[in-house]
């Protein structure tokens, strides 16, 4: 996936309402935004981007997200000047994780020093430039192993941008037709996911696989969470409770809970489980 580096220098650029925008990042799950991107103008939708604070202390990442639209040229964010063009390049961004530089733990513009992080010009104040890719997948995990050693948890991993809910009302098209689905919102509240790995860990409940134990440095801090009821049968706002309501599963038994409408529960599933392979213990802590 192609990698490029935002950066943002509070002296030079007054980010508004910073808390704001940090709390709406952390209740919804992301928050969208644009961002000047300096000269380049090859960033397409789906691009990761890391944003990193610079020219002040604390320095370092404070962000992760991806690009939503391909470059386009705005007024510049500094306002009218002789000096420079009044033109800039920008992207659209949905970030999945906005850091309070002031008030908690960022990932240290130090850290970057590492041998893994050489070849990339990390005390640039321009942005947009490229992360070559053993480099970011590099990021990725030193990243992954931030946010998790913070307890803090990106909707289904860093590694994948996954959409928090459904557009409303939206067209979908089925592949190889011309067919039109609607499809209803329905809310993922990212904070109660938090709440629920907190407290449950990140192994599958059903069958007790951890994606970090298999996968290593990859597996970081993935897992899906289940909703013991389906929000589609709801069919309307309610009020979740982590700890009653949601519970980590891998991506296989995610599936096979979804076999069926409603959903099996939980203990169907590891009884399927354990009647399939003949002396699997699933784990019993949760139900």
């Amino acid at each position: 996936m192609p990698t490029f580096l935002l950066t943002w220098n509070p002296a030079k650029w007054h980010w508004r309402d910073m808390h704001a925008d940090i709390q709406r990042c952390q209740s919804d799950g992301y928050l969208d935004d644009r961002w000047s991107c300096g000269r380049n103008k090859h960033i397409q939708p789906g691009d990761r981007v890391f944003l990193l604070r610079q020219g002040r202390e604390p320095r370092g990442l404070i962000a992760s997200g991806a690009a939503t639209s391909p470059v386009f040229e705005d007024l510049h964010w500094g306002g009218d000047d002789a000096t420079r063009s009044p033109i800039a390049r920008y992207i659209s961004v949905r970030f999945d994780i906005l850091l309070d530089p002031e008030q908690e733990p960022i990932f240290r513009r130090e850290w970057l020093e590492g041998e893994s992080f050489v070849g990339v010009h990390w005390n640039t104040q321009v942005s947009g430039i490229s992360i070559p890719a053993p480099i970011a997948q590099a990021l990725e995990r030193e990243w992954a192993r931030f946010l998790a050693s913070r307890n803090i948890v990106q909707y289904e991993t860093a590694a994948h941008h996954s959409t928090i809910a459904e557009e409303s009302d939206s067209h979908r098209y089925l592949e190889g037709a011309a067919h039109t689905v609607q499809v209803n919102r329905y809310e993922r509240n990212v904070e109660a996911r938090r709440a629920c790995i907190r407290h449950f860990g990140l192994s599958c409940v059903v069958c007790g696989f951890s994606f970090e134990q298999t996968y290593g440095d990859i597996g970081i801090g993935f897992i899906h969470v289940h909703h013991l009821t389906a929000l589609a049968e709801i069919g309307e706002q309610y009020t979740l409770d982590p700890l009653q309501d949601l519970r980590p599963v891998c991506a296989n038994c995610h599936a096979m809970l979804h076999q069926r409408t409603p959903p099996f529960t939980i203990a169907e599933l590891r009884s399927m489980l354990e009647n399939a392979i003949p002396g699997t213990r699933p784990p019993q802590r949760c139900s």
